[in-house]
């Protein structure tokens, strides 16, 4: 008797537990996950291509600069022949700077070989300038001391050095006579031949 009760007690026990469970609700479905809606990715505008910039035109706001041509001067020098008989007037052109004036431009053309045939420079290699200033109508030609050591040229050359010197200063019409100098001192000749303690105009020139 004890063997069967507790069987059917069992029995009974899993069916009040079957019967506590409500019925399963067919139309219950298990919840599913809604996906989420990515917001739509932002377009990234692209950057707008610049104009090329241009080159600054620098000549509309800076001052044109001189050229050499700007500043050229002709002359007029005198160069003896190479027979000895006269001077030859030629022409040049010179550039004229801030450090360079026309009248010592004039004196130094003629320590130059001369283009024009037979035309010779008298001009001795030991002659130097040493400046030209022109004053009140009067060129001071300053020589450095080394043109009286040596100084080879006999009369005719001491009197084609010095006349080719007067006649191209005294070219310019502002120039009436020359006077010569040597280290800044005044002088009575260069090799004995010509008086140069006073100054010399063009008509004190022999040499036609």
């Amino acid at each position: 008797m004890k063997n069967f009760f507790v069987p059917a007690m069992l029995a009974l026990l899993l069916l009040t537990a079957g019967c506590d469970k409500p019925p399963a609700n067919p139309s219950d479905k298990p919840e599913t996950t809604k996906p989420v809606d990515k917001p739509a990715p932002k377009s990234v505008d692209k950057p707008t291509a610049q104009p090329e910039a241009k080159p600054i035109d620098k000549s509309a706001t800076q001052p044109v600069e001189r050229t050499p041509e700007d500043r050229v001067v002709t002359l007029h020098v005198y160069y003896p022949d190479d027979s000895g008989m006269r001077l030859v007037e030629v022409e040049r052109e010179i550039v004229i700077d801030d450090n360079t004036d026309k009248y010592t431009a004039a004196v130094e053309i003629l320590r130059e070989d001369p283009t024009e045939e037979n035309l010779t420079r008298i001009f001795p290699d030991n002659a130097y300038i040493r400046s030209v200033t022109v004053r009140d109508g009067l060129a001071l030609v300053d020589f450095d001391g080394s043109i009286l050591k040596g100084f080879v040229g006999g009369s005719t050359g001491e009197e084609f050095l010095i006349g080719s010197i007067v006649e191209t200063l005294t070219n310019f019409p502002e120039v009436t006579a020359v006077k010569f100098l040597v280290d800044g001192q005044e002088i009575e000749t260069l090799s004995g031949h010509m008086d140069l303690s006073t100054p010399l105009g063009r008509k004190d020139i022999l040499i036609e």
